[in-house]
């Protein structure tokens, strides 16, 4: 296969796709419409991507494997637990904050079109590697030894869900603050801090 990625006309498809999908969701932007904004030809587009499904997944790759790069990066640094903690709440947000909840939405209310199956596999592999920063910070006492690892990252799991919650999400003005409020509660709880 040919490794387009330093092509000039992939990636004007790429950011392109990713500022509209961001704003707009997946099933309001068109093909067209990418090409467009982006001075691509329909015919150079289908060259790189087969639909805009295989866009977006090329689009969620680039992110994620960035992000799991930042993220291996944050848990073997010499930070303490509780400024890696922040650190990883700051990425968090950072990677939400333009996100649309159109977005979000078109991922998980359309299984069938392989982009929840294809950020499982990405967030599995994450979870593994968090699941193992959390066991080594509880053998540090950096947090509490009653608490199951497994607890954690259900709540974790769950959530991912609270974003496709349409009732919840409208009381913030993006999915990033509430995945952020979410993370916020998991680690300090309702109490202020100390």
């Amino acid at each position: 296969m040919k490794d387009f990625t330093k092509n000039k006309k992939y990636q004007a498809a790429l950011s392109t796709g990713k500022k509209l999908f961001w704003k707009y969701g997946l099933k309001r932007v068109s093909i067209e419409e990418i090409c467009k904004e982006a001075s691509v030809s329909k015919m150079t587009f289908y060259k790189y991507f087969p639909n805009k499904i295989e866009l977006a997944k090329s689009i969620l790759k680039d992110i994620m494997e960035q992000a799991m790069g930042q993220f291996e990066e944050l848990i073997s640094s010499e930070l303490s637990f509780e400024q890696k903690v922040e650190q990883m709440m700051h990425m968090k947000m950072e990677g939400t904050k333009e996100l649309s909840a159109e977005f979000l939405n078109d991922i998980y209310a359309n299984p069938d079109n392989g982009l929840l199956a294809f950020m499982q596999k990405y967030s599995e592999q994450s979870a593994s590697i968090f699941a193992e920063f959390l066991k080594q910070a509880q053998q540090n006492d950096e947090i509490r030894q009653d608490v199951s690892i497994d607890f954690i990252l259900y709540q974790m799991n769950l959530m991912t869900q609270t974003v496709n919650d349409k009732t919840l999400l409208a009381r913030y003005d993006s999915p990033g603050e509430l995945i952020m409020e979410n993370m916020r509660y998991l680690f300090y709880g309702m109490m202020p801090q100390k």
